[in-house]
Order: structure tokens, then C-alpha cells, then sequence
């Protein structure tokens, strides 16, 4: 079997296995909803994350120290980012990773399917998150959602503080809470999402930044992602 029939007998598998759940939770989104499902990719790639404004975010004096040693290590060819260990990049950035997103819809539940460490998001739709005590920290923490007109807000947390928020190393805790607005703009071509970060150990106030996706027609995920890079390479 070749390569590329493996590629789209694992996509045809990962289609089937959602959609025979989409089917048993009642599988078309409601009506009166935006068609949300496509593949998706990041428009432009940016190394430090920032505010809606482009100014930096409003860090606490304790991680002003802990990002200012993170630059330096970066720069000393020392990182101490997650990725060089091979560890999901967690959620919201793994957003803004370069790599295609493929999002499906249903009345109860909205998948994010990542082709970057082929990681799986479920958004449960009008149910409540956990407390924070009751929940078991992961990655990507836990995700809930609602819609607010054709707006979908996504809450989530749960994170075990393991990642950075972008590639220079941005700090958060394992108290953070990512609240997304995401909506269609440009008549369905591109997507829109507005991450707010609510995280009182890392930041003094809750700040806002934003990312848009381009819809991509006739992409599909690859099936084979392997976390093999260096440092070096980037």
C-alpha cells in the first residue's frame, strides 16, 4: 500500500469515526447556525503572541523575569520551549500553529481537528465547564461552548501550565481560563477568533488577542505528523 493510499484511508477513517458520532448526536448543526465545518489554515505566522492592539501582554513583575529568561535562553541557543521536548503546544496557541485545521460541526459538539501533533479538541456545546479543582489538568484543558448569535464562545481550562503561549516563551499558569469568540468574515472565506486570556498569576488584567484562518477548498490533513525537529532548524 502507498504512502498516499495510507494518507487517505487514515483521513477516510478519521472522517467515519466523527461522523458516525456527529450521526448519533444528532449530526447537521442547527439551521439558524453558521456553517463553521472546512478545513482551515492560520494566515501569516507570528513568533510573539500580542494584544488586538499589538502591544505586549500585561505580565505580573514575576513573569516579566521568567519571559525575559526566556528570550535569552532562545537567543543562547538554549530554549526552554516546549517544543523542543515534543509536548502538544496546548491550547490557544496551537492555533496559531502553520499547519491546516480541519473543523466539525454538529448540534451538540464542535471538533477541532489538527493536523499539528494530530491533536483532537471537543468543544461540548450549552454545558457548563468544571471546577477547576474537579478537573484533571492536561494540554489542551477542557472546552465548552455556546452561540451567541452566528458568534460560537468557547470556554476553556484545566491546563497544567506545561506550555508557553507563543514561541519566545510566553508564560501562563495552570490557573489560566481562554475564552474564544469565533465567528465567519469575508462572506465565509476566512474565520475569525478572538482569544481572550484571563490568567490572575501571569497577568494583571485579562487581555485579547486576535487570529484568522483561511478557508482552504481541497486540503485535506495528512495522516503521518512526527515531532523529529531541532532547535536548529528554525
Amino acid at each position: 500500500m502507498t504512502r498516499s493510499t495510507l494518507r487517505k484511508t487514515f483521513i477516510a477513517t478519521l472522517a467515519l469515526s466523527v461522523a458516525m458520532f456527529a450521526t448519533a448526536h444528532i449530526a447537521s448543526a442547527a439551521n439558524d447556525r453558521p456553517e463553521l465545518s472546512g478545513i482551515w489554515q492560520v494566515t501569516g505566522y507570528e513568533r510573539s503572541i500580542r494584544t488586538v492592539d499589538g502591544k505586549m501582554p500585561p505580565l505580573t513583575p514575576e513573569a516579566k523575569k521568567v519571559y525575559e529568561q526566556n528570550i535569552v535562553a532562545r537567543k543562547q541557543l538554549k530554549p526552554r520551549n516546549d517544543l523542543t521536548r515534543c509536548v502538544p503546544p496546548g491550547t490557544p496557541r496551537v492555533l496559531w500553529a502553520p499547519f491546516p485545521i480541519q473543523i466539525v460541526q454538529t448540534a451538540r459538539k464542535v471538533f477541532w481537528l489538527h493536523e499539528y501533533h494530530h491533536l483532537i479538541r471537543h468543544v461540548y456545546l450549552d454545558e457548563k465547564l468544571p471546577k477547576l479543582e474537579d478537573m484533571d489538568p492536561s494540554f489542551m484543558g477542557e472546552s465548552v461552548g455556546h452561540w451567541d448569535g452566528e458568534t460560537l464562545v468557547i470556554e476553556s481550562q484545566g491546563f497544567n501550565g506545561k506550555t508557553f503561549l507563543d514561541r519566545d516563551g510566553m508564560p501562563h499558569s495552570d490557573q489560566m481560563r481562554v475564552t474564544e469568540r469565533v465567528r465567519l468574515i469575508d462572506g465565509g472565506k476566512r474565520l475569525e477568533d478572538r482569544v481572550t486570556i484571563d490568567d490572575p498569576k501571569t497577568f494583571t488584567a485579562p487581555w485579547t488577542a486576535r487570529v484568522v484562518f483561511e478557508r482552504k477548498p481541497g486540503v485535506e490533513l495528512k495522516a503521518e505528523y512526527h515531532c523529529v525537529l531541532k532547535y536548529e532548524e528554525y
